[in-house]
């Protein structure tokens, strides 16, 4: 009984036993395996560079490519090609430059989509002049503008013999100053020819600003302690926004919340006579000047030529010459 138990115990044992041999021979294999694409894999990223084309390249002042431009840790370098002189830029289809490296016995991918251009970015003027003239006409627009810095492209190459060229004049149109990015014109002059290109600027600067300090309703004169001074990026100045010192004839037009940044259109300006106030109005004839009682039909200021209503009824108009006093046109 006891044996028989043992033979059948003992048979057991050898088919699990050997059915675990079975399992964990393939368990091995398959982590040998995994472990051996691992490897394979890190293999063929470690073994080699990857070089890639781009579609256009910087060359200022270069008169030959090398392979370096592309694969910068290339062991040996080698020719592409040579260069034109007194060109702003140069394309060549990217076949010409992947078959130099295919020759070396070098992979390299192409993202140029067929053609790589050669441009010279650096811009053949006088950029530092450029830059302190477009610096004094924003601050002349913006008097409290901080500029940090101001960045110059050219929205196509411009040839290199730009630079025999003299800046004659640097114009903004008015709708440039109300950004951070425009473009703008320079005239350029060398003897007797004269040259026009347009660059493009981007500016880094803060300027000054006001803000509610309250919440501010409809018809409250403005006071100093209703908003406060503050700064924000130039790129996030809206058209209309109140940059130079307020003034206290500011009248609130409908409801400004706390923290609001101010614009004109958050105002109207209080005059110098308002709806309604009375006057003396002088009517001339000849010798002979007449005075009646009259009042304002709307709000004005000193020189204005206004409707006014005498006390009597009558309308008419009326020239204001003082605070209290207007002419009669009539």
């Amino acid at each position: 009984m006891i044996s028989f138990q043992s033979q059948i115990t003992s048979g057991n044992s050898s088919v699990v036993e050997h059915d675990l041999a079975k399992v964990g021979v393939a368990s091995s294999n398959l982590v040998s395996r995994s472990i051996f694409l691992i490897l394979l894999l890190f293999t063929s990223l470690f073994s080699s560079d990857k070089f890639f084309i781009k579609h256009s390249y910087c060359v200022d002042g270069l008169k030959k490519i090398d392979a370096s431009l592309f694969a910068k840790s290339i062991k040996k370098d080698f020719l592409i090609l040579d260069l034109p002189k007194n060109r702003a830029s140069y394309s060549v289809t990217s076949l010409k430059i992947t078959s130099k490296f295919k020759k070396n016995g070098i992979n390299i991918t192409d993202l140029s989509g067929g053609t790589v251009v050669f441009k010279n970015c650096k811009l053949p003027i006088d950029t530092k002049y450029i830059k302190k003239v477009l610096v004094k006409k924003f601050k002349k627009r913006y008097p409290n503008i901080k500029i940090q810095n101001i960045y110059i492209s050219s929205p196509s190459s411009l040839s290199p013999n730009l630079s025999f060229y003299r800046i004659e004049d640097i114009k903004l149109q008015p709708n440039a100053y109300r950004k951070s990015k425009g473009t703008f014109s320079i005239s350029l002059k060398k003897g007797k020819r004269k040259k026009k290109i347009y660059l493009k600027f981007s500016i880094d600067a803060t300027i000054g600003v006001f803000k509610a300090n309250y919440n501010l309703r409809n018809g409250k004169i403005l006071q100093k302690d209703d908003y406060i001074a503050t700064r924000v990026r130039f790129d996030k100045l809206r058209n209309g926004t109140i940059t130079n010192a307020l003034q206290k004839s500011y009248i609130v037009k409908g409801y400004i919340r706390k923290d609001a940044i101010l614009d004109f259109s958050h105002f109207r300006v209080k005059k110098d006579m308002l709806k309604g106030q009375f006057i003396k109005a002088i009517l001339e004839e000849g010798n002979l000047v007449l005075e009646v009682d009259a009042h304002l039909l709307k709000d004005a200021n000193i020189g204005d030529i206004v409707r006014i209503k005498t006390v009597s009824g009558k309308s008419m108009s009326a020239k204001i010459i003082s605070l209290k006093t207007a002419k009669i046109l009539e």
